[in-house]
């Protein structure tokens, strides 16, 4: 839950670019099988691919097919039970009940207990270095409860807590103790409509359908991850047939439109693109150097000429779909003259400032923004010098050990489609949180304790703080733009998670 971004981000990272289907293929279809879907994956996670670990997006495409959550959000963002068929929650949202269904079983046939959920939140919590425990902070212990309940102890109020148990996939504790996080990685047990079958890093990731799956049965029989890091080759591979859905650039969609062997599918991503900024260091310490980059910016330029149009303009730093997003928010402002007042007034020199970005990745077009965000700043008399690099290795600056010299491009989708893991990596003490500012922290925490209006009241006062002092700087909500096999019947989610289990070819 891109981590968001994270890497739970991506989370629970993060954007981290997603594909959502609902599709399996026929005989002599472009996946090579009558039974099989080929995707075409942007990347594979960083870490082990372990649920209580890794929070990645690409790692969320897996577990979605392999494992259960207690509830998950529906193509159109709705959240609908899962594993849990009801909850309810205390006076003043610490505590949550969760009642578990009694027909669900692992794919080793053992019954899905509360005992295993407990386990599975507990043991999160017990690894502070893994992806999910960084958007679950206000989570205490769960423990098993009256009945086929499992109780929720949060250390503060939480109203949202429903949509953070969407990012985290319940394993079985006896499996998982038996085996430690890499060998439980190496042989996944979850209880979801797919089961594992093998992954060959940096090639591809292959499940097959789980036959005692206790929902509805998927159509197909095999899903195969093919890790395909280039955009060109991602779309070369639909058309060619290899593939049988894959994310394109915004670029890429003038390019096969009216294409008889290429579909393309669009829907608003739950993420936001944003200019990260290491502000306790260097001239980006100075206020006035900040204010000036977030006014000499042109957002609607970037939108239009190098994403297509197939973005929007966003400041909120949540996208329009996730929980806290206040449609009446100020647009960003784009005022250059300004700019170049605040750079002159600062005291700015010249010195160079260092701008890191991932040249591949969960980004589209990551090149092309960071060079024209290169020339808005020196249009205002700011220098910036280009440092990109693989996804790997950006990932480890800005989350393994947080250490972005000066500015950097980055997004966060959270898939738990809630503001609460973007607003506490950017503001609360995480890994995008330069400034860790009390007052910043303490907004966040404001954020948990209401509902409703006064929920999303509270993001707004957070966010004007940021663009008073110019923290980090929203820049657009990306489309995302997916070429399909025409055969391929599916729907982008509003989540960016792939989900197979209803998927289908043909009429």
């Amino acid at each position: 839950m891109i981590s968001r971004t994270h890497s739970a981000i991506a989370g629970f990272t993060v954007l981290a670019a997603a594909l959502a289907l609902t599709g399996c293929a026929p005989a002599g279809s472009s996946g090579g099988s009558g039974n099989e879907i080929v995707v075409g994956a942007v990347t594979e996670p960083e870490k082990v691919a372990d649920p209580i670990v890794d929070g990645s997006l690409a790692g969320y495409n897996y577990y979605f097919a392999e494992f259960d959550q207690l509830a998950r959000f529906d193509p159109d963002g709705k959240l609908n039970p899962l594993l849990a068929t009801a909850w309810e929650h205390n006076a003043d949202f610490t505590q949550w009940t969760f009642t578990i269904r009694d027909n669900a079983k692992f794919q080793n046939g053992d019954p899905v207990l509360p005992s295993d959920v407990a386990f599975t939140y507990n043991t999160i919590k017990a690894t502070p270095s893994g992806d999910p425990a960084s958007y679950m902070e206000m989570f205490d212990k769960a423990a098993v409860g009256a009945g086929n309940t499992v109780v929720f102890t949060l250390n503060a109020p939480f109203s949202a807590w429903p949509s953070i148990v969407t990012g985290v996939s319940i394993v079985p504790e006896k499996v998982y103790t038996a085996l430690g996080s890499a060998g439980f990685a190496a042989a996944p047990v979850g209880s979801g409509p797919f089961m594992f079958d093998h992954y060959t890093r940096g090639v591809e990731y292959v499940v097959k359908r789980n036959p005692n799956y206790w929902g509805p049965a998927p159509a197909v029989e095999k899903v195969t991850f093919k890790t395909v890091a280039d955009a060109d080759a991602r779309l070369n591979g639909v058309q060619s047939g290899s593939l049988d859905v894959a994310l394109i650039a915004p670029n890429q969609v003038s390019a096969v439109s009216g294409s008889s062997s290429v579909t393309v599918k669009s829907n608003v991503s739950n993420g936001v693109t944003f200019l990260g900024m290491n502000s306790s260091a260097g001239p980006l310490a100075n206020q006035k150097v900040r204010e000036a980059i977030a006014l000499a910016i042109d957002r609607n330029s970037i939108v239009k000429n190098v994403l297509a149009g197939k973005a929007k303009v966003d400041n909120q730093l949540i996208a329009q779909s996730v929980g806290g997003f206040n449609p009446a928010y100020p647009q960003a402002v784009y005022d250059p003259v300004k700019a170049k007042q605040l750079v002159a007034e600062s005291g700015y020199t010249g010195q160079a400032i260092p701008f890191q970005y991932a040249t591949n990745g969960r980004i589209p077009l990551s090149s092309e923004i960071a060079q024209a965000i290169q020339g808005d700043l020196a249009k205002v008399g700011i220098t910036v010098t280009l440092n990109g690099t693989d996804q790997g290795s950006f990932s480890q600056i800005i989350y393994g050990t947080k250490s972005a010299q000066g500015l950097y491009l980055n997004t966060y989708a959270p898939s738990t489609m809630d503001g609460d893991a973007p607003v506490a990596s950017m503001f609360g003490g995480q890994q995008n949180d330069y400034a860790m500012l009390p007052a910043t922290a303490a907004l966040v925490a404001k954020t948990r304790t209401v509902g409703g209006q006064g929920r999303i009241d509270a993001y707004s006062e957070l966010f004007r703080f940021n663009d008073a002092h110019s923290l980090l700087i929203g820049l657009y909500t990306p489309d995302t733009n997916y070429a399909v096999d025409p055969e391929l019947k599916w729907s982008p989610r509003a989540d960016g998670m792939i989900t197979v289990d209803a998927a289908s070819f043909g009429s």
